[in-house]
């Protein structure tokens, strides 16, 4: 093997001339005795106007400030500081003794690198850090106002009990199902659980099982890669379960969810993993999942309709919200809590007369809390004076005979015609049917309807399905 041929001087000199980086020599007197292009490009200073000189004649020219190599070679030792040169750069200095078989310091070799553009980096992400986290203080404190929810009226002894359960079941991290009928609080309570527990400061995500497409849930729920299916985001998309990370998945609707989600849900609840769509990389979940319905999922789980190992998975606790008829000590404190908060957003100053009070404590409330929080809303819109009062009820409301619903209450179509309604649901139900049925009459797409309405294109589109023939695409109702 042949050997390395020996670096002639010119040749080593204009390998140095042509660095990036500085070098810059002192012997060990402090006398300049090289130095090469680098450092006249960076402190505009000719190398025949530096070399020979002493370090303190290079002081005098305030070429750059501070001086490293007399301070690694009165330490002998390597040092390195940032310097400023008289032309605006930012270096990185490092100054490295070099010694001979004496130990003492023949010379001292300076390398600077030119850090300006990355110290101005450094100044903007600084500065990008800084609305990054003014941003993420006004979103939490946004999150926590969303958060800050008022408890559930705990009047009755079966409501206090449930509050109990409810508050240790908070502290662990187990899955939970919440059972009930329409309108009783599910929602509310999955919040409650959220805020109590260890990832209270996690997002709460919720999801409506009935409102996302059967064919969109996987990639909802899961995410995707790119290009995973036609027409797919070209950079992916993140997944529900992904973005409740360290926090709350609340599954709404449960038993919307069709048999071979439900198939998938299983496993991930099973092996707290799951794929993406497209995707072969693991992916872990890190949320607490809360499932609610308001359906009997004992007769769906008889009916083929719900996985039985699904249900037995997800109600590690179950929790079964009663109806504000079996609770009736809490309608009252209910009306006047949601009196308060419509008086408060319509700036008004509205009270419940004893005769409406009473009316309330009678009737069953079919519609729950929901239905309650509805009537008063609708109340403190409609009525002219300050007293809410009997004559500005319902007629169902109004006839103590009738208190088990609003069997009376006549209300009228947008054509006039005369249609009985069995509660304040229901004829929120029929107003909400001719609505939607008149704006997609006229628009024609879910996504005009969405934003004519002022409402999100997903319900826009589940309510479409709901008063729309599928198979046809033409509307429920006789047209003229």
């Amino acid at each position: 093997m042949s050997e390395i041929p020996q670096l002639k001087d010119e040749l080593l000199r204009k390998i140095l001339d042509h660095a990036h980086d500085e070098i810059y020599v002192i012997n060990a007197q402090g006398i300049v005795v090289y130095v090469n292009k680098a450092v006249e490009k960076h402190c505009g200073v000719k190398a025949s106007e530096i070399i020979g000189k002493s370090s303190q004649e290079v002081n005098e020219g305030h070429y750059w400030f501070p001086r490293v190599s007399p301070i690694a070679l009165k330490k002998k030792k390597t040092v390195t500081l940032e310097q400023k040169t008289c032309t605006g750069k930012t270096l990185l200095t490092t100054a490295t003794p070099i010694f001979d078989e004496e130990g003492n310091v023949e010379y001292v070799i300076e390398n600077a690198r030119d850090i300006t553009e990355s110290t101005g980096l450094k100044i903007e992400l600084a500065k990008s850090q800084e609305l990054l986290d003014r941003y993420q203080l006004e979103v939490e404190t946004l999150r926590k106002k969303e958060m800050n929810i008022p408890e559930f009226v705990t009047k009755s002894r079966k409501m206090g009990n449930l509050m109990d359960l409810v508050q240790r079941i908070s502290e662990v991290d187990s899955t939970v199902l919440l059972l009930g009928e329409s309108g009783t609080g599910k929602s509310l309570m999955a919040k409650h659980i959220h805020k109590n527990s260890p990832r209270r400061n996690g997002p709460f995500i919720i999801v409506n099982c009935a409102s996302i497409p059967s064919e969109l849930m996987e990639s909802e729920l899961f995410g995707y890669t790119k290009g995973a299916f036609t027409g797919a985001n070209s950079k992916g998309n993140i997944g529900l379960i992904e973005l409740a990370s360290e926090g709350t998945l609340f599954l709404d609707e449960i038993a919307e969810l069709p048999m071979r989600m439900q198939a998938k849900l299983l496993q991930v609840l099973h092996e707290n993993q799951y794929y993406k769509v497209g995707g072969r990389d693991i992916q872990h979940v890190n949320c607490r999942i809360i499932a609610a319905t308001n359906q009997n999922i004992h007769e769906l789980i008889k009916k083929g309709q719900f996985r039985e190992d699904l249900y037995y998975r997800l109600n590690i606790f179950e929790i079964e919200i009663p109806p504000l008829r079996e609770r009736k000590e809490e309608i009252i404190p209910l009306a006047q809590h949601f009196l308060a908060k419509y008086n408060a957003k319509y700036k008004v100053n509205r009270r419940l007369s004893k005769r409406v009070l009473d009316a309330f404590g009678e009737y069953n409330w079919p519609g729950n809390a929901r239905e309650l929080e509805n009537m008063i809303e609708r109340l403190v819109v409609i009525t002219k004076g300050d007293v809410i009062d009997e004559m500005d009820l319902p007629k169902g409301l109004s006839n103590p005979e009738k208190f088990g619903g609003l069997a009376s209450h006549e209300s009228y179509s947008s054509s006039g015609s005369k249609k009985s309604s069995h509660s304040l649901d229901d004829a929120l139900m029929e107003v909400e049917k001719e609505m939607i049925i008149k704006a997609y009459n006229e628009l024609g797409s879910s996504y005009e309807v969405a934003k004519h309405l002022k409402i999100s294109q997903s319900k826009a589109s589940r309510l479409i399905r709901k008063y729309v023939n599928p198979k046809q695409n033409k509307l429920i109702v006789n047209q003229k």
